[in-house]
This record gives C-alpha cells, sequence and structure tokens, in this order.
C-alpha cells in the first residue's frame, strides 16, 4: 500500500461510493483522475460505487419519471 492512513481511508470513501471523483482528488491531494485510479489500483481497492449525491438521486428521479410511464405501457 501507498500513500498516508488519511489517504488510504479517503480512497477507500471513494471506492465505496461515499465521495464523488473530484472531491476524492482534492481530500487525497492527487492531482487528477489518473492518478486516483492509480491510488486505487496500488491499494488494491475496487472501482467506486456512484456517489450518492444530490445532483446523482435527482437523475435517478428523472430517469424514474421517464422510464415508469413507458415501461408501464408496454407491460400492458
Amino acid at each position: 500500500m501507498t500513500g498516508s492512513p488519511q489517504q488510504l481511508e479517503v480512497l477507500r470513501q471513494y471506492a465505496i461510493g461515499l465521495l464523488g471523483t473530484r472531491q476524492a482528488i482534492e481530500r487525497a491531494g492527487l492531482d487528477d483522475f489518473a492518478d486516483l485510479m492509480i491510488a486505487l489500483a496500488e491499494n488494491d481497492l475496487d472501482l467506486p460505487k456512484p456517489a450518492d449525491t444530490p445532483k446523482r438521486r435527482a437523475n435517478v428521479e428523472l430517469a424514474r419519471a421517464l422510464l415508469q410511464p413507458r415501461l408501464r405501457h408496454h407491460a400492458g
């Protein structure tokens, strides 16, 4: 493993979806997305799950609103 214990904690939080990409890069003291992916690999951490952010929740709700009427129409 590489990095400080604080950086490793940030990477773990990112890998399980508690932090967004930009937050993780900044909090881990990295330069960019490539560095973030390298740090995950060096620490044997999985690629991230989507972060539970207000924007993501809004996108999920929008997708549901658009798709559910269509799914009901095709099911009946």
